[in-house]
């Protein structure tokens, strides 16, 4: 499968939102309970902000959205950058996907003199992020607004 990668606009945060909602609800499933993941969800914030700095990207097929990630670099801390917002849409997971956004990123990271990156890790997501040589800082719970926690991994890599 060919997928084009291109900057998300605004006009494309709904459907972004759609894909993130499908995503965490079908691929975390074996990793948390459904309350946990619906209020999860209420944790992705931040990705209009990504789309008006240029720095978040959708991988599309013909006109869909397959997938979307991101980077963010703190102007404080011009040599590390932050992987964010990585969501595949289910009927396209194990295609690459998130292997193309998450290179694409660090090609960009690179351009800018960007040396490592971090991440926060949703278990479901640990696996990938390993596999391309993050490597875990910390494991933690992230108290969700219903009242439950939600197990996270923060991560690292130099590039």
């Amino acid at each position: 499968m060919n997928f084009n990668i291109r900057n998300a606009k605004t006009e494309d945060i709904e459907n972004i939102r759609e894909v993130i909602g499908s995503s965490a609800r079908t691929l975390q499933i074996q990793y948390y309970k459904n309350s946990e993941i619906e209020a999860a969800l209420e944790l992705v914030n931040g990705i209009e902000s990504l789309i008006d700095s240029g720095t978040y990207f959708l991988a599309e097929y013909g006109n869909v959205i397959a997938g979307c990630g991101g980077v963010t670099v703190n102007s404080a801390e011009t040599k590390r950058a932050e992987i964010r917002g990585f969501f595949v849409a289910p009927k396209f997971s194990r295609k690459g996907i998130a292997s193309q956004i998450l290179a694409y990123c660090e090609s960009h990271c690179l351009k800018m003199g960007i040396e490592s990156l971090f991440l926060t890790s949703t278990l479901s997501g640990e696996p990938f992020y390993k596999n391309y040589g993050f490597i875990e800082t910390e494991r933690f719970d992230q108290a969700l607004s219903n009242g439950q926690f939600f197990k996270l991994v923060k991560m690292e890599k130099l590039i």
